[in-house]
């Protein structure tokens, strides 16, 4: 009987010990570790919050990719980004923006698609026509910036977090008392 019983808890606790290990591998979200290969882009925003390195990097709540690092360039925040090298063709007019998973969850990025520079020309160029203005089609006015997201690129189309405290404090300051009202009230001494 015994031997039974120290077989049973033996069976048992190698059954914990596994339930553990799923429990860690759920929670750190393994396959985001991946070799996968990636780009670097860059991002310049005037508040990052509670953005963390390895937080993620969403289009659509799909995750695209995690930041590197985040770092302090010219007094403002510079957030390195690696993105899977499979969304290559993400439009280099495409915003970015500090979101929250939640009321007080994590804090990712979420990028919202711009349209491609090529086609954002041509609608440039049928605008210009229609107001009667000749625009030469072959000329490209913006040839520094690439059509694409690519290695090294810079993101200054971005907005910051939105702080909590921040808003409550506005919120108070704007439901305070005014003195227009505070005068309106008071009776007049005359």
């Amino acid at each position: 009987m015994s031997r039974k019983i120290e077989i049973m808890v033996g069976l048992f606790m190698v059954i914990v010990v596994c339930s553990i290990l799923f429990l860690c591998f759920r929670v750190t979200d393994v396959t985001s570790y991946n070799q996968n290969s990636t780009y670097r882009v860059y991002a310049v925003f005037d508040n990052v919050g509670g953005l963390k390195a390895r937080s993620p990097i969403k289009i659509g709540g799909v995750v695209i990719g995690r930041i590197a690092n985040i770092t302090l360039k010219d007094y403002k925040p510079y957030v390195t980004m690696d993105i899977d090298a499979n969304y290559d063709h993400i439009p280099s007019n495409s915003s970015l923006s500090i979101k929250t998973s939640g009321l007080l969850g994590e804090q990712f990025i979420a990028i919202s698609l711009g349209i491609k520079k090529s086609s954002e020309q041509e609608l440039d160029i049928e605008d210009a026509q229609d107001r009667g203005v000749s625009v030469d089609p072959t000329v490209d006015f913006e040839e520094k910036i690439p059509d694409y997201f690519q290695e090294g690129f810079v993101i200054h189309n971005t907005s910051p977090a939105m702080v909590i405290e921040d808003l409550i404090g506005q919120f108070l300051y704007s439901a305070g008392p005014s003195k227009n009202n505070q005068s309106k009230t008071e009776p007049s001494n005359h």
